[in-house]
Formats: structure tokens, C-alpha cells, sequence
């Protein structure tokens, strides 16, 4: 990724912002970075945390209305996860750059010299500012609108597992559920690195290699969970077949 120029930003309107605001102030407010605000003489414009603050809660419930009609046969453990999978800051970071944000956010030196280490908090924060000012602009339909466009090629169960942030919670939550036990895992260093075996009983477990311990345990753990996946679904329709 582009590391964010040193240098200040233009104003969002002399970029081609991909929104267009009736109060670009509005806009301007969400885009500006509390650091930013603090190094420079007092603005007169709506504060970002607050935007962030209603962004995210907003984010939420059209998130969780759109899983709920889209997926109506998953319990309320699957549309948890989805939910926390889908506005987790690796989707919106990833949302965020692909709406090419980081051109308009204007930040503090101070966080600027961080460069690439805190991009993903600050286009994640970012774009649920947005969302917010979005909202007091053009109205709860047209940010529907704006989040489920954006959101579009996320809303698939098989993928938004596989970029699930937390792989060894959602193990844990499925190994609960099913065998009412916890997943065990067991790890031992190479050369390449760690080697982590992971399982939840005699027949169902996974390996994997990675360059550390937490790395390699993530690794196993989505393997095991694809592993699950499939038993799962082999015996659902060996159930509705009516075979023993």
C-alpha cells in the first residue's frame, strides 16, 4: 500500500470525492482526523468521534437487517459472527481503500510519520465517520444505499469465513456447540518457522505451518473450521436423505 504523503491534503471537493454532500462541511468534519484538529487552530465543524460513534451503530443495524433476510435459516450464533466478521477493521479498512480514502483524510504529523501502522484503525474509523456524516446529509436511505453497494461482495457466508479475523474464537464457538468441548492444540518450532496441530476429537483435526506460534494456531484453526464445514454439511444431507 501507498504509505500517506507527508505532505497536507487538498480539500475532498478538489479530488473527486465519490460522494457528493449538500453540506460539505459535513464531509470536511469526517475526513478530518481528530490529530489532525488538535494541531491546528479550533475548527468550527461536527466532531469525528461522534460521526464515528453513529457510523459504526448504523453500520451495525443495516449490516445485521441485511444478514438477517439474506441468511434466514442461520441461528443468532451465525449471524454474531457474520456481523462481527463483516465490521471488523480489516473489511472496512479494506472497503475504505478501495473507495481510495486515505487521498482525503487529513492527519496530525505525529501519526502521519507512522505511516503504514496505523492505516487500517484510521481508514476503518474513517469510513464509519463517513457513514455518519452521510446520514445527518441525505438521509438513512440513501446511507443504506451506500453501505450495502459497498458491502455487495462481502455477503457470502464461504467467503466472509475465510477472512474471519478471529479463526480460533470461531473454532472455540463451534467446538462448544457441537461436542461441548474446548479445541486442543499442540505446537512445536522448525526451521520454517512453528507447526501447530489442532482438534477437536479423534478424526477431526488440522495442521499447519507458519512463522510464529500465533500465526501458525490462526492457520490450523481455519483449516480445521473448513474441515468442520464439510462434516457438517456431509451429515445434514445424509440426515435429509433419510439415510442412517
Amino acid at each position: 500500500m501507498t504509505r500517506f504523503r507527508k505532505r497536507r491534503l487538498a480539500k475532498p471537493a478538489k479530488k473527486k470525492f465519490p460522494l457528493v454532500f449538500r453540506n460539505p462541511r459535513l464531509l470536511e468534519s469526517a475526513l478530518i482526523h481528530p490529530s489532525y484538529r488538535n494541531e491546528q487552530l479550533p475548527l468550527s465543524l461536527e466532531n469525528f468521534d461522534r460521526l464515528e460513534f453513529f457510523g459504526d451503530s448504523l453500520l451495525n443495524f443495516v449490516i445485521c437487517r441485511k444478514l438477517y433476510a439474506l441468511f434466514p435459516k442461520a441461528d443468532e450464533g451465525v449471524l454474531s459472527r457474520l456481523r462481527s466478521i463483516l465490521v471488523s477493521r480489516k473489511i472496512l479498512a479494506r472497503i475504505a481503500t478501495e473507495l481510495k480514502l486515505w487521498h482525503f483524510i487529513k492527519l496530525g504529523q505525529g501519526l502521519l510519520e507512522q505511516g503504514e501502522f496505523s492505516r487500517p484503525k484510521i481508514l476503518s474509523d474513517s469510513l464509519e465517520s463517513l457513514i455518519g456524516a452521510l446520514y445527518f446529509d441525505q438521509g438513512f436511505e440513501k446511507t443504506e444505499k451506500f453501505i450495502l453497494k459497498n458491502f455487495r461482495g462481502y455477503f457470502d457466508a464461504k467467503r466472509l469465513f475465510r477472512l474471519d479475523p478471529n479463526p480460533k474464537s470461531t473454532l472455540q464457538e463451534i467446538s462448544q456447540r457441537e461436542w461441548q468441548r474446548l479445541p486442543l492444540y499442540a505446537s512445536e518450532p522448525t526451521p520454517q518457522g512453528t507447526k501447530t496441530t489442532v482438534s477437536v476429537n479423534r478424526t477431526l483435526k488440522a495442521r499447519a505451518q507458519a512463522k510464529n506460534r500465533k500465526e501458525s494456531e490462526e492457520k490450523a484453526a481455519r483449516i480445521l473450521i473448513r474441515k468442520i464445514r464439510q462434516e457438517l454439511l456431509r451429515r445434514s444431507k445424509k440426515r435429509s436423505s433419510g439415510k442412517k
